[in-house]
């Protein structure tokens, strides 16, 4: 039997806005300013949570008032999820450390 090893595929991107014109570079400056915000709404909607889903009810992402689209509402949700529970696990080692 022939073993075969696991492709690893990156998937990222990069792209530039060295020659975007000023109306375009404002309009992102905006959307990532609202992503932040959204994104911190949720961190404290969150952060009083027992256990924090990775993906978020809608009970949840309705909560938060954007112009944001449904997928981006979701990413920001899966993002603060992921802030929220790593800064507690992070958390939790320190205090195990701390105990020993």
């Amino acid at each position: 039997m022939i073993k075969k090893e696991k492709e690893i595929i990156i998937k990222s991107t990069s792209s530039s806005i060295k020659f975007a014109n000023r109306e375009k570079q404002a309009s992102l400056v905006g959307f990532i300013d609202e992503y932040k915000n959204v994104v911190s709404n949720f961190v404290d909607l969150i952060w009083d949570m027992d256990k924090i889903p990775i993906l978020l009810p809608k009970e949840i992402t309705s909560q938060v008032n954007t112009w944001l689209s449904a997928r981006m509402l979701q990413a920001a949700a899966k993002q603060a999820s992921g802030i929220v529970r790593g800064t507690r696990k992070k958390q939790e080692k320190r205090l195990f450390m701390i105990n020993i």
